[in-house]
């Protein structure tokens, strides 16, 4: 009851306070549990060095193979700076997404991975 009491009184005396303070929760909760579901499922083995399908994006193939932002331009074209799927990449271009798949497929044990730590949106000294 103790709780409810004070809770009360912040209300009444403190509310933007109060309001600032679990909007700020709030937010930690959900950024911190964001980073947590990605630190989870990257470290899952199953979901490094996949081979690509239609689905992924460049970005996702960059990561799961441990490459930095960029490296599939020479394959893929200049991003545009969406979040284009190969498959939608590959009707754009006017080919088969087979075709394109192959192509990523032969490219990717080509290229060399970032050193661990590395910064995967510098370019490669």
């Amino acid at each position: 009851m103790r709780l409810r009491a004070a809770l009360a009184r912040l209300w009444h005396e403190q509310r933007l306070v109060l309001i600032a303070f679990a909007l700020a929760v709030g937010l930690t909760a959900f950024f911190g549990g964001r980073m947590v579901v990605r630190a989870l499922y990257w470290s899952n083995p199953a979901h490094h060095r996949q081979m690509p399908e239609p689905w992924m994006t460049p970005g996702y193939l960059a990561r799961s193979w441990h490459l930095p932002n960029g490296a599939l331009d020479a394959v893929l074209g200049p991003r545009d700076g969406g979040r284009r799927s190969l498959e939608e990449i590959a009707r754009d271009r006017g080919i088969p997404v087979t075709q394109l798949l192959d192509d990523v497929a032969a490219v990717l044990p080509t290229l060399t991975p970032l050193a661990p730590g590395a910064d995967p949106d510098q370019p490669p000294k």
